[in-house]
């Protein structure tokens, strides 16, 4: 059974990825293109299927080496 808690949880981050990404492509003047939505939550993975709930991108090439991209660069607060 599903912890209705970790679900929220899921759906929340999920949510906030989805707002982040759009305000990130925004920036960067990529709004005008059609973007469908790129998060959503499951109840569970393949992997761990008694786990947590997982959030999940769904995002075409380009924009998944984008976020790669953006994800590998060096943190400055971490530096």
């Amino acid at each position: 059974m599903r912890d209705p808690e970790l679900v929220s949880c899921a759906q929340r981050a999920a949510s906030e990825l989805e707002r982040a990404w759009s305000e990130w492509r925004h920036a960067r003047g990529l709004a005008e293109q059609v973007s469908e939505s790129v998060a959503s939550y499951v109840a569970h993975s393949i992997d761990h299927p008694w786990g947590r709930p997982r959030v999940v991108l769904g995002l075409d090439a380009d924009e998944a080496r984008a976020l790669a991209a953006l994800l590998g660069k060096e943190d400055p607060l971490r530096g």
